[in-house]
């Protein structure tokens, strides 16, 4: 069987696995549904508004910035994806992953932001609302009478993050290929097609442009019970330059780091085990055993280095370089897999102490002895951006969403910027009514990190949400811009501005 073949039986292959009965938590008697536990814990506990959803699109509407607008903002469009249609038919989701895709577009005006949104149309979206209920289960909740998916696409929601290419807004999902949005009326153009035998197959929700123009992404096909990957290597206009399967650790893998040279993978010790009805429930960790690094060199797509590393979980990755021999890869590193395996539950739990949040720390990669080694620091850092006109240049700024002062709960609510060379924290506390969403960098200086953080944030005592704008050098001064929506929308998890 060629690769053609392979890569196009891989979407027919097992998609059962796509599809944890694990919730955000265990709500309540035996006697009621999801639904009607959520509803009624709603009305005492404000914190589920993050996870409440939406039901319909939203169309424009303006408000009134409440500072100053940058001047080298004005113009930009920020976006941001998520879960957001977790009810259908009196059916909730008991998974924060499983919600439908919702794209918000903030358009940035001197005097005031225009927010509107759209549910991503995919294949699910539009045969579930036909259908007037949920028809399969995902990624952590099981369904009522769920069909079988026959491949990825039937179960593809586009809602984790996006990309700008070309002129168009790529919605991207971890198991499938993207949907194609307008990035002014947001409206879904249908879905990309890179290749007629990469129909389906997995393309990750988080590709990685390097400085040379370059866009590399992955595709995990242990989602489908195979110990391997594809990477892509496309242009900047979204054309596919090359690909090829690699043998890869059968784990999971979210994100991964890129250089000018190589592309670098961790694999936690997670296996998949099948029969499970859901791909969380699917999952186990070995606290026991190691993880796996994994180096691809980016110009033969073939791996250079494999070596077992320490256990741990690492959602996503900050910038990458080479000094010599070494590689430097900055990361949000968890001592176990709680946060994948069961934190959704401690996102609004009681105890803090449920999951450990990520720290910031750096992978040490020795190339020539075939040796790495994890360095540790004690800041709380989770959704890590950096200024992507250095990468895979040394950078010492990172930023990212922190917790601090959360009253004992598990979530983030405060905006930083590490400077890991100082280890100086530059931290803007939103304060314990807060839910705070990934920042965005924006560029607007020749030197590394001058520039303007954009991140939404919900107050869920208050009942809204908020578009703010810190400048990335004085992040402890607060928003020197920020507009107040008239309703609070669910929690996301990535974006993008152009």
């Amino acid at each position: 069987m060629d690769r053609r073949d392979f890569l196009k039986n891989m979407s027919m292959a097992a998609c059962g696995a796509l599809v944890s009965s694990a919730g955000f938590n265990a709500l309540a008697a035996d006697n009621e549904s999801y639904y009607q536990q959520f509803k009624r814990q709603l009305k005492a506990n404000p914190i589920l508004r993050g996870w409440e959803g939406l039901s319909a699109d939203i169309a424009p509407r303006e408000f009134t910035w409440q500072g100053k607008l940058p001047d080298a903002l004005v113009g930009r469009q920020f976006y941001r994806n998520g879960p957001a249609r977790a009810v259908l038919g009196n059916q909730r989701y008991t998974h924060w992953f499983d919600g439908d895709g919702f794209v918000h577009r903030y358009a940035f005006g001197k005097q005031a932001v225009t927010h509107s949104g759209r549910f991503v149309r995919t294949k699910k979206f539009n045969a579930e609302s036909r259908a007037g209920r949920f028809l399969y289960n995902g990624a952590g909740s099981v369904i009522e009478n769920a069909r079988p998916s026959k491949s990825a696409e039937t179960v593809n929601t586009a809602n984790i993050a996006l990309l700008p290419v070309n002129g168009d807004l790529w919605a991207l999902w971890e198991a499938a290929m993207p949907y194609n949005l307008d990035p002014t009326t947001l409206e879904t153009k249908g879905q990309v097609s890179l290749d007629n035998a990469l129909d389906g197959v997995p393309f990750s929700a988080h590709p990685h442009a390097d400085r040379f123009g370059n866009i590399w992404n992955f595709g995990d096909l242990s989602f489908f019970g195979q110990p391997a990957m594809v990477i892509y290597q496309l242009n900047s206009q979204g054309k596919l330059l090359q690909y090829k399967m690699v043998s890869a650790p059968a784990s999971y893998v979210h994100d991964f780091a890129v250089t000018d040279n190589h592309l670098i993978f961790y694999f936690p010790p997670i296996t998949k085990q099948h029969g499970a009805e859901t791909l969380i429930d699917s999952m186990q960790w070995h606290k026991d055993q190691p993880g796996q690094l994994l180096v691809i060199d980016k110009n033969t797509l073939t791996p250079v280095m494999q070596v077992p590393f320490d256990s741990g979980f690492v959602f996503h990755f900050g910038n990458a370089w080479q000094q010599g021999q070494q590689l430097v890869v900055n990361a949000c590193w968890y001592n176990n897999a709680d946060v994948m395996l069961n934190g959704v539950n401690s996102v609004i739990a009681e105890q803090a102490q449920q999951h450990h949040r990520s720290t910031a720390a750096q992978i040490h990669i020795d190339l020539s002895a075939n040796t790495a080694r994890l360095q540790s620091t004690n800041h709380e850092m989770e959704f890590v951006q950096f200024d992507g006109r250095f990468t895979g240049k040394p950078t010492a700024q990172q930023f990212g969403v922190y917790a601090a002062n959360t009253a004992g709960r598990a979530d983030y609510n405060s905006i930083a910027a590490l400077n890991t060379e100082s280890g100086v924290l530059d931290l803007h506390r939103l304060g314990n009514d807060f839910l705070t969403e990934e920042p965005l960098f924006i560029p607007t200086g020749n030197k590394p990190g001058e520039g303007y953080l954009v991140n939404t944030a919900l107050n869920f005592k208050e009942g809204a949400t908020y578009c703010m704008v810190f400048n990335a050098q004085h992040v402890s001064d607060g928003p020197v811009a920020w507009v107040k929506l008239d309703n609070y929308m669910p929690m996301g998890f990535h974006g993008a501005v152009i």
